[in-house]
């Protein structure tokens, strides 16, 4: 039996543009770790990140320069966390799932 491979997902131009405005409203335009208002325009983060990123909603998140930061660097492992009950609380098992 051959496994299929995903595609991953990757929005440019308008459609990257209303995916963009569908997570910011989604998330209230706020840090969905500590609540803090993000400016219009930061980019969201993929969750899972690395090489199973994909631009679909139940993989992406809002997240401040400060815990996007710390998701990478500081905290990974909470910020992992945080990021995937979000997603799951959301989009049940869908939520950053790994494909």
């Amino acid at each position: 039996m051959e496994l299929k491979k995903t595609q991953r997902v990757h929005l440019t131009g308008k459609k990257a543009r209303a995916f963009y405005d569908k997570i910011y409203e989604r998330d209230g335009g706020k840090c969905i770790w500590c609540g803090r208002r993000i400016e219009y325009g930061v980019k969201y983060h993929h969750e899972p990140c690395g090489i199973y990123r994909s631009d679909e909603e139940e993989k992406v998140v809002m997240l401040c320069p400060d815990c996007h930061y710390a998701r990478h660097n500081t905290a990974p492992r909470e910020a992992k966390d945080i990021c995937e009950w979000y997603l799951h609380k959301l989009y049940g098992e869908r939520g950053a799932k790994k494909e």
